[in-house]
């Protein structure tokens, strides 16, 4: 269902971002009390960024340099993230899974490695359907803790405002324990955790779209936001919005997509051809990972400079015989290798992989010794993640043999 944001949004300092949220959008909750939801995006409008604009440039300096062939990327981190985990402890064990995985991808590729988390905001989940029935009772879905709960009530699945500002807090615990672990602001680049979620949930993001100073607005909720697949409509709000931002943007492509729609999207969110600017992250599946190689072609005609992320999750999940969610590791590392291939092959960059992961001893993935089954060690809150042991079997199948040869820069402006 698309459903438009409601009237009565804040007045930003940038009237064309007004005017995107009077456009239609997709994946929007219907709050309970919309008074109460229009107080939240005011008290959140009223919080200090939570990332400053010289970060954010900072990062797309070094997606530049990814672009030029000389670091890639890891991204990863929880399908859906709690705010319960924003702890130190908790943090800490996120950042050393980044480490490793990271670690590993760099003696395949053979090139320094930018580690990015999906963490500090990756609290909101697009769904294929608005319902649901559980025993016979008509619900909404689950979107993730920020809109409600995944208890199967009619209580917990109501769309509570109030939860924004929790995780909006939560969010600030996680930047303060990275900090503290010597990976915020400050530290190498190279060694910091950068974050990213996707830019889901309007009612969050946009009162959190802030002044650069020098004439253009950013968002501070994250250094990193992407579009989904399926809020990717070039018309829709979430496209316009980050189409105004100066925070590198990604956007999820999938099977179905078209050479046009990718030029369009490419022409909106990367009109000035920047290097470090766009990020395409196709999640295409196993079996349709061929049709990749004529997306990457396109592209690369139109002149803009994007970096190709593979993501090897959405595209394989699957429901085992119990009606389980699950993804096999050899699907997944299949779909690495041809991602690889396919863009190797169409002339694009190579620039990463992004992971659904956790640290934690799950077993939510078939593969590498585990056999998901529902009880404790299944316990993610929307999609199945990698555990440790296959993730590092996922970053050791990025290989300097099956990626591009270090690219030139192209022209920003060909």
């Amino acid at each position: 269902m698309t459903q438009s944001s409601p009237r009565g949004l804040h007045t930003t300092r940038d009237p064309e971002i007004d005017h995107v949220m009077r456009l239609p959008a997709e994946q929007q909750p219907k709050w309970h009390d919309p008074a109460r939801a229009a107080a939240v995006r005011a008290a959140l409008e009223a919080e200090p960024a939570q990332v400053a604009v010289g970060e954010v440039r900072e990062l797309t300096a070094l997606l530049a340099r990814v672009a030029a062939g000389e670091l890639c990327v890891l991204q990863a981190g929880d399908c859906a993230e709690d705010p319960a985990d924003a702890t130190p402890a908790a943090v800490a064990l996120k950042a050393e899974m980044l480490d490793v995985l990271g670690g590993i991808m760099r003696v395949g590729a053979d090139r320094p490695v930018l580690r990015v988390g999906r963490l500090a905001g990756q609290f909101a989940k697009p769904r294929s359907q608005p319902y649901e029935a559980v025993d016979g009772v008509r619900l909404p879905v689950f979107r993730g803790l920020i809109v409600n709960g995944p208890e199967a009530t009619r209580s917990a699945r109501r769309a509570d405002p109030d939860r924004m500002l929790a995780c909006h807090t939560a969010a600030g615990r996680t930047r303060s324990a990275l900090e503290e672990l010597g990976r915020g602001p400050g530290a190498d680049p190279l060694k910091r955790v950068w974050t990213s979620h996707e830019a889901l949930l309007l009612d969050y993001e946009v009162p959190l779209v802030r002044p650069t100073g020098t004439g253009g607005h950013y968002l501070t909720s994250t250094h990193w936001p992407w579009i989904g697949e399926r809020t990717r409509q070039p018309a829709g709000a979430h496209v316009r919005l980050l189409a105004r931002l100066e925070n590198p943007v990604a956007c999820k492509v999938g099977p179905d997509t078209t050479a046009s729609q990718v030029r369009e999207l490419c022409a909106l969110l990367d009109p000035h051809r920047v290097p470090g600017r766009l990020t395409l992250i196709p999640r295409f599946g196993t079996a349709r990972i061929g049709r990749l190689q004529p997306l990457v072609e396109e592209v690369g005609r139109a002149g803009h400079p994007v970096l190709w992320m593979c993501d090897p999750m959405h595209g394989n999940t699957v429901k085992d015989a119990c009606g389980l969610k699950i993804r096999r590791l050899e699907d997944i590392m299949t779909e690495v290798r041809g991602f690889l291939s396919a863009v190797r092959r169409g002339g694009g960059v190579c620039a990463g992989v992004h992971l659904e992961a956790s640290p934690q001893n799950i077993a939510e993935c078939a593969g590498a010794g585990t056999v998901p089954v529902r009880g404790p060690g299944y316990r993610t809150l929307c999609d199945p993640r990698l555990n440790m042991r296959q993730a590092v079997a996922v970053a050791a199948h990025w290989q300097q043999g099956l990626s591009p040869a270090r690219p030139a820069v192209r022209a920003a402006n060909p």
